[in-house]
C-alpha cells in the first residue's frame, strides 16, 4: 500500500513539472535567441521594411506630449528600438541602450517605442530606469506594424538620408550598437 502511494506521488510530482516546464518554454519571456513573439496585424500588401529602402515615415506622440514624425528627423540618423516594458530582453538591454543614447546626444536620434504600451506604462517604467532618450509608446500597434515587428526587440538603424542600414532582432550591447551607429555618421 506504501509503494503503490509513493509511486502515485511521484507520478503526480513528475507530471507538475513537466507541465511547468512546458508552461515556461513557451512564454515569450524565455526564449533562447533573445527575441519575444508579439502579435502584430500587417498589411500583407504592405511591402516590409528592408536594408537599403526607404524607411517608412511614422508619427508618434512621445510620454512628454510631443510628436514626432520620422521624415522631421531628416538629415540625422535615426535608432528604432521596438520593446515593451514586460519584454525580459528588452528590460535586460536598457542600460546600453540608455548608455549609447547618452553617448550618441545629439548626433543620432534614439527612439524607443513600446508596442502595445500605453502612456502611463511607459512613463512608469521610463522614470524607474532614468531612460532620457525619447520613449513613444504605440498601443494600438500601429508603428510596429508599419515596421513589420514580429518580434522584441527589433532595432532598426537609419542613416542621415533616411535609409535603413541595418535590422537586428533580439537584444544588443552598447559595443553593438556603436558600432552600427559610428558607422551612420
Amino acid at each position: 500500500m506504501k509503494s503503490n502511494l509513493r509511486t502515485a506521488l511521484v507520478l503526480v510530482v513528475t507530471t507538475i513539472l513537466i507541465i511547468g516546464g512546458v508552461i515556461l518554454v513557451k512564454q515569450p519571456w524565455n526564449n533562447s535567441a533573445g527575441v519575444s513573439d508579439i502579435d502584430v496585424v500587417i498589411d500583407p500588401d504592405q511591402p516590409a521594411p528592408a536594408v537599403g529602402s526607404l524607411a517608412p515615415d511614422f508619427a508618434g506622440v512621445t510620454i512628454d506630449d510631443e510628436v514626432i514624425r520620422l521624415s522631421d528627423l531628416a538629415g540625422k540618423p535615426a535608432w528604432l528600438i521596438f520593446g515593451a516594458t514586460w519584454c525580459t530582453n528588452c528590460r535586460a538591454e536598457a542600460p546600453d541602450v540608455e548608455a549609447a543614447a547618452q553617448e550618441y546626444d545629439g548626433q543620432v536620434r534614439v527612439l524607443s517605442i513600446y508596442v502595445g504600451e500605453s502612456v502611463d506604462t511607459v512613463s512608469g517604467y521610463a522614470s524607474r530606469l532614468k531612460m532620457t532618450h525619447t520613449q513613444i509608446p504605440d498601443p494600438v500597434k500601429e508603428i510596429a506594424s508599419t515596421y513589420g515587428v514580429m518580434g522584441l526587440p527589433t532595432h532598426v538603424f537609419i542613416d542621415s538620408h533616411g535609409v535603413i542600414q541595418k535590422i537586428t532582432m533580439g537584444s544588443i550591447s552598447k559595443k553593438a550598437a556603436s558600432e552600427v551607429l559610428d558607422s551612420l555618421l
